[in-house]
């Protein structure tokens, strides 16, 4: 069965390569281990918030955005 999570668990490990070495000790495994419940989501994102301008280039609120249409659009797919 296909993990209708992919993308977004996908999208989280490009976000989580910019992160510092023990940034990413933390997170990866947020991510890899994400189940797909609104908690985990909301870990991450509040996660993310802590990592300020190293999640993307430009807009952090841009990032925010995308992750949570990735969830959202597979939390639809169900």
């Amino acid at each position: 069965m296909e993990d209708r999570f992919a993308p977004l668990k996908k999208r989280l490990l490009e976000i989580c390569g910019r992160l510092d070495e023990d940034e990413q000790i933390y997170f990866r495994p947020l991510v890899e281990e994400f189940s797909g419940s609104t908690s985990e989501f909301q870990r991450i994102m509040r996660d993310l918030g802590k990592f300020g301008s190293k999640i993307g280039d430009g807009s952090t609120f841009a990032v925010y955005r995308e992750v949570q249409h990735l969830f959202d659009d597979a939390f639809r797919r169900k």
